[in-house]
């Protein structure tokens, strides 16, 4: 399996967002949402989490979590 194949460990997302100056409970927060309400993106698909986090990474979801958005023929 390639690498961009293969979604970003949950560390990885966190440290992305580290690396930016921010961090998940702040993202949260700032998001209107209760403090460690995105860590559940990390671990399962929340849609609407996921697209916050992309945003702020300024990253596509399709490229850090790309087994939750790859096409159904795709697998």
């Amino acid at each position: 399996m390639r690498e961009q194949d293969q979604d970003w460990t949950p560390s990885r997302v966190v440290g992305e967002i580290k690396i930016r100056g921010g961090s998940l409970r702040a993202l949260s927060r700032d998001s209107g949402l209760q403090a460690d309400t995105l860590r559940n993106a990390l671990y399962r698909h929340c849609p609407k989490y996921e697209r916050i986090i992309s945003e702020y990474l300024k990253v596509p979801v399709e490229k850090i979590w790309p087994s939750r958005y790859r096409l159904k023929n795709q697998k």
